[in-house]
């Protein structure tokens, strides 16, 4: 896993160009946490104080603010828009 005091993400990582991880906002000492296999792609603003679960995918775009729950195997569509505290869990067939 690599890690620095505000990013945490697990292995494989694909990142797109242009992508911002874990920056803003600056008063938040929670770090960004994402886990195995995300694929993000260019364009991409992650806050920290997020976390992320695996196989995480955005399209092109994408705004997450902080404090947020991301589950397993989610998409974020492109040029999507995810506000503070705010949990996404992908939807499970019975």
């Amino acid at each position: 896993m690599s890690q620095s005091r505000q990013l945490k993400i697990g292995t494989e990582l694909k990142l797109g160009k242009y992508v911002s991880l874990g920056d803003e906002p600056p008063e938040m000492n929670i770090p960004l946490i994402i886990g195995n296999s995300p694929i993000i792609r260019s364009h991409t603003i992650i806050y920290r104080g997020t976390t992320i679960g695996d196989n995480f995918q955005t399209g092109h775009g994408v705004l997450i603010r902080e404090n947020n729950i991301i589950g397993n195997k989610v998409s974020i569509g492109s040029h999507s828009v995810m506000f503070k505290l705010c949990q996404y869990v992908p939807l499970t067939v019975q």
